[in-house]
């Protein structure tokens, strides 16, 4: 799986913020070194890969567009089993760009995302400082924790969580339309594997899978439920609910 060799602010103004993030996240603050994969920090950050580069805005374009449609978010409810009256924990063991943590974390609940790559967690930090100062915005960003490392390891840890959450739909074998985010994270995470089935030997209460609709179901177990909507599904998993 690549990751990056460094942060290029994009200009002086830039600087401190990427010395920061190379400080918190152990990588050297690049000029005009040649590399394969690194972030240029600006208004709008991307991360590089080869020819490619992916930015990640939670202000503008699609995903911006189901922020503000929050309440109409009746899958996510139901397969998350939400409670106006229980703020949930969730693991998110496959972070990415953090899309669904945040609409969890925008939803009231207490959101970890454990995310391994640095660059995409570069992402999910700066998206997140963009954030207008808005009072939902504030409440949302203090109901997220980022955390980058292994999720594997993660779950050695005696963390007692209400719901695990995998995500490996950018690693899809099926040949479907995709977006140039998913396409994006299919080239820069080709050897990134879907940890489902690891989390699903641990000791958890309930484990929510996200699937492509017709995709095949990675863990056999015929008691599980599944919530479909138009393109995707969660594959949901009970063990120790309360």
């Amino acid at each position: 799986m690549a990751d990056i060799e460094g942060i290029k602010p994009a200009n002086l103004q830039f600087n401190e913020r990427a010395k920061i993030l190379c400080a918190n996240y152990k990588v050297p603050l690049l000029a005009n070194e040649l590399t394969n994969s690194y972030v240029v920090l600006d208004e709008n950050p991307k991360l590089c890969f080869k020819t490619m580069d992916l930015q990640n805005s939670f202000t503008q374009g699609k995903f911006s567009t189901r922020i503000s449609r929050i309440q109409t978010e009746h899958l996510i409810k139901k397969a998350f089993a939400l409670d106006a009256y229980k703020v949930k924990t969730i693991l998110d063991t496959t972070g990415g760009l953090g899309h669904d943590a945040f609409i969890l974390a925008l939803l009231g609940q207490k959101v970890t995302v454990v995310e391994k790559n640095i660059g995409l967690c570069i992402l999910l930090e700066e998206a997140l400082n963009a954030l207008p100062e808005l009072p939902y915005f504030i409440k949302a960003k203090s109901n997220l924790t980022i955390i980058n490392g292994d999720s594997r390891e993660f779950l050695k840890t005696p963390q007692n969580f209400d719901v695990i959450y995998v995500d490996p739909m950018f690693n899809s074998q099926k040949k479907l339309k995709r977006s140039k985010q998913m396409e994006f994270l299919d080239s820069y995470l080709d050897e990134y594997d879907d940890p489902s089935k690891d989390f699903y030997k641990e000791h958890f209460q309930r484990l929510v899978v996200k699937k492509e609709l017709r995709a095949t179901t990675g863990i056999k177990d015929s008691s599980a439920i599944s919530f479909k909507g138009s393109s995707i599904r969660y594959d949901v998993y009970l063990k120790g609910e309360k």
